[in-house]
């Protein structure tokens, strides 16, 4: 663990390997500050425009409960509405 001190301008150093990454800010109930780094593929989940569409995705699938399907039934439709429907007929 290393000791790093703020300077004037208010920033600390991380070193140039962390130079241009992109770190999550907690401010704890503490008084302390975790950084946590995020990974290169996932830096795309944090994009302002992203996150709105998870969350609507979110509010979503809480209004919309997954339900079982019946295979059976899925696969008549799909054939059902098919081109040409008549040519794959269910073997039975």
């Amino acid at each position: 663990m290393k000791l790093k001190l703020v300077g004037k301008s208010g920033q600390i150093s991380l070193g140039r390997a962390k130079a241009g990454a992109c770190f999550i800010v907690q401010s704890l109930p503490t008084g302390d500050i975790l950084l946590k780094l995020v990974p290169e593929n996932e830096k795309w989940l944090h994009d302002h425009n992203i996150k709105g569409k998870l969350a609507r995705a979110d509010e979503w699938m809480k209004n919309n409960p997954a339900k079982p399907t019946n295979l059976d039934e899925l696969l008549a439709q799909c054939i059902e509405s098919a081109p040409n429907a008549d040519d794959h007929k269910l073997s039975e």
